[in-house]
């Protein structure tokens, strides 16, 4: 199963983009996300999810590089729906970050707030292709992946 969900691109500098994707939590609360692909691990905002997340527990344990060895403080928890496009998922474990040092540096360039990061792990699990000509990022899965 295949589906296309359009992108948006944002501008930081001279030749230098970020790609962007609207996604909804919980049937109505809305956030952009940043398609990171090198992120090894997909994040959400601490501060935006925490009223509807559940399960949420801190980590102790932080093994990685990137944008958590900058984090003192990490937690992972559930979000009971979330969509991206036409995609739903139900149930979605994530790591929670603040990331408000990263919308600090989206207000020089755009006036969107960014509530998380996409990355390889979703990435790979939908095999996702992105098409920048196109503007659009097209998901590639099998029918018995998607959840109802």
């Amino acid at each position: 199963m295949k589906l296309k969900i359009p992108i948006e691109l944002i501008t930081l500098e001279d030749a230098s983009y970020h790609i962007m994707v609207e996604a909804v939590f919980n049937k109505s609360i809305r956030g952009n996300l940043i398609i990171d692909t090198g992120a090894s691990k997909s994040v959400l905002d601490y501060g935006f999810v925490e009223s509807f997340a559940h399960s949420i527990e801190e980590v102790t344990d932080q093994n990685s590089s990137g944008i958590n060895a900058l984090i003192n403080q990490a937690h992972v928890g559930t979000i009971d729906k979330f969509q991206i496009g036409k995609l739903k998922i139900q149930d979605y474990q994530t790591v929670l970050l603040d990331l408000s040092h990263i919308n600090q540096l989206y207000a020089k360039y755009s006036d969107k707030i960014i509530v998380g990061l996409l990355g390889s792990d979703f990435l790979v699990e939908y095999r996702a292709v992105i098409d920048y000509g196109k503007k659009r990022m097209t998901l590639n899965f099998n029918k018995k992946t998607l959840k109802p």
